[in-house]
């Protein structure tokens, strides 16, 4: 089967809002940030087809079908994984190279980080000869120091000058093209650099490899900045902008995560050098788990407007549910950390960090901000809201600060506000608990199972297998527990055949640099596809994957059984006990 690459397989699947493809074979109805539907692979009255926007992919309670875009068109189009890429990607009107070399042009990673040193290189050089870009970067006030530290550059805007100076250091046509520093004309087929006339920022991982770049325009002109696409030595949703200093800065296990190139550099300069940013795009969680390997608590000091606070909110999730604290710095006096430096230094910025909100703080404030207060209806709303909110901690400490500091700005008691909180979290546990024991109660009836048929004789094996997988799914670093230097845990170790298929298609993906799981389908059928997001999803649900759990189904599997669930009857009978 001919492969398409991954660079492209991510755009058809960028373009392919999953609401706005599945909404045309089923009729969508939003339930709170999801989409809720009759599900098209089985006969159903009740609603229980879930399309999760966030996540991008889709899951039936009912039946058990889930996946991503393409498993839902591999379905309702009966197609092969490739035939429903190139499906959607006619759909968005996005060209399928016919072979994977014509992509990736089998260029070697290490090649394509020589290349783009020498890119880096070039760039810095342009950068000293050029008035337009010495004038911007003195403009936006940046030291001769500051400049060679991050290694700062230009791109002239000249249609050979690039081209000529790489291939005279030996680099080829298809290595250019490979690493999307150069692409080619379709009408006279001649090569033209992918930068032009931008001062260019190296983005470096963190061994200090140069291996992307971003462009920024010098005027008013459009798109602002432009970033390398995705290439084999480089994923923009899994690397971090300065993290190579960063992560040799952090003080306190603390990192600074901001929205620009030019924050952080400013940061930098002021002394603040545990500062990062993403690249282009909103916060992933691949980034979160990133920045868990180095730091504890996260400072967020995203742009001051409603965009910023907007996005602040969203990356608070993303940060928490990787174990990360958050606080939260504004820069209200100034639109975003750079101006701020400028303006009252970094005296003025430490405090900020000093006083910073603690996340449930930011949040209390952006909800009152958008209620009027003063209506009785409108305070009823927004303390239902702030209720859910302070729900979510399980410290009771917390808890009560939180529930002082919002009776305090409603006006109301803080007697009557705790009872309405605990009410809320008692609720979201017993959501859990019946989430758990339906979980249980599903694993244990595994008759007639056609993806895994050896599941149901081997059933404390195959849960301890699935434990595993959807930690593995959900936390990609998690591998290295079982790979180096002595591995804990071997493909032969899986009693089931399926599930040791799923664990050996995964570490594959995961040494290639890639955690993108819908990438499976090349390997998968779709009821298989539909099993891995369904293991994914379970244990998303549940309250703890730390490494002990990890560790604890490792060894059970290791001895062929859950020893310690010795009677999964006497489990759920305990849990439904449970008050």
């Amino acid at each position: 089967m001919k492969l398409i690459p991954e660079n492209v397989i991510e755009e058809i699947k960028i373009k392919n809002d999953i609401a706005d493809v599945v909404s045309s074979y089923v009729t969508l109805k939003r339930a709170g940030s999801n989409m809720t539907g009759l599900c098209p692979f089985h006969n159903e009255k009740t609603p229980s087809f879930i399309v999760f926007n966030a996540a991008q992919n889709f899951h039936c309670f009912g039946c058990g079908v889930g996946g991503d875009v393409v498993t839902f068109i591999r379905r309702m189009e009966n197609l092969e994984y490739v035939d429903a890429l190139k499906f959607l990607a006619k759909r968005v009107g996005v060209t399928v190279p016919e072979d994977e070399r014509e992509g990736y042009g089998g260029v070697r990673k290490s090649r394509l980080l020589e290349l783009n040193r020498a890119a880096a290189r070039f760039f810095h050089q342009c950068m000293k000869s050029s008035p337009e870009a010495l004038g911007y970067f003195a403009k936006r006030k940046l030291a001769p120091q500051t400049i060679r530290h991050f290694g700062l550059g230009f791109a002239p805007n000249d249609w050979n000058l690039f081209t000529n100076a790489m291939r005279e250091q030996g680099f080829t046509e298809n290595e250019l093209i490979s690493a999307r520093l150069c692409g080619k004309s379709e009408k006279n087929g001649r090569l033209f650099p992918y930068f032009r006339n931008r001062v260019m920022f190296p983005i470096l991982d963190p061994t200090g490899s140069v291996i992307a770049f971003g462009g920024r325009v010098m005027d008013n002109s459009e798109p602002k900045y432009l970033n390398s696409p995705d290439t084999p030595a480089f994923k923009k949703s899994r690397n971090l902008f300065a993290l190579n200093f960063a992560k040799d800065a952090v003080t306190d296990k603390e990192l600074i995560l901001c929205e620009g190139y030019m924050d952080v550099i400013a940061l930098h300069a002021a002394g603040f050098c545990n500062a990062v940013a993403t690249l282009g795009t909103a916060l992933t969680q691949e980034q979160a788990r990133i920045m868990k390997r180095y730091a504890d608590s996260i400072v967020l000091s995203y742009d001051s407007d409603n965009a910023g606070r907007r996005a602040a909110e969203r990356a608070i999730g993303i940060l928490s549910e990787v174990g990360l604290e958050v606080r939260v710095i504004q820069t209200a006096e100034a639109k975003d950390p750079d101006e701020f430096i400028k303006k009252f230094g970094a005296d003025a910025f430490r405090k900020l960090i000093a006083t910073g909100a603690s996340s449930f703080d930011f949040r209390l404030r952006n909800i009152l901000m958008r209620y009027d207060l003063n209506s009785p209806d409108a305070k009823l709303s927004a303390a239902k809201e702030i209720c859910e909110e302070a729900a979510k901690t399980s410290s009771h400490v917390e808890r009560e600060l939180y529930v002082m500091r919002a009776a305090e700005k409603l006006g109301i008691s803080t007697e009557t506000l705790m009872y309405e909180v605990k009410k809320a979290a008692a609720k979201r546990n017993s959501a859990e608990r019946k989430s758990y024991i339906e979980q249980l109660e599903r694993a244990q009836s595994g008759a007639g199972d056609k993806v895994n048929p050896e599941r149901a004789a081997n059933l404390k094996a195959a849960i301890a297998e699935e434990a595993i997988l959807g930690i593995l799914l959900l936390f990609p670093e998690k591998i290295s527990k079982f790979t180096a230097p002595d591995p804990p845990l071997d493909d032969s170790d899986f009693v089931t055949a399926f599930n040791r298929r799923v664990y050996t298609e995964l570490k594959a993906l995961y040494s290639s640099g890639s955690t993108d799981i819908s990438l499976l389908g090349a390997s998968f059928s779709p009821d298989e596809i539909s099993r891995i997001y369904e293991i994914q999803l379970r244990r998303d649900g549940l309250t703890s994957n730390s490494d002990e759990v990890l560790e604890d189904n490792i060894r059970a599997l290791k001895q062929s059984g859950l020893d310690k669930i010795t009677d999964i009857n006497a489990l759920i009978k305990a849990k439904r006990d449970l008050k």
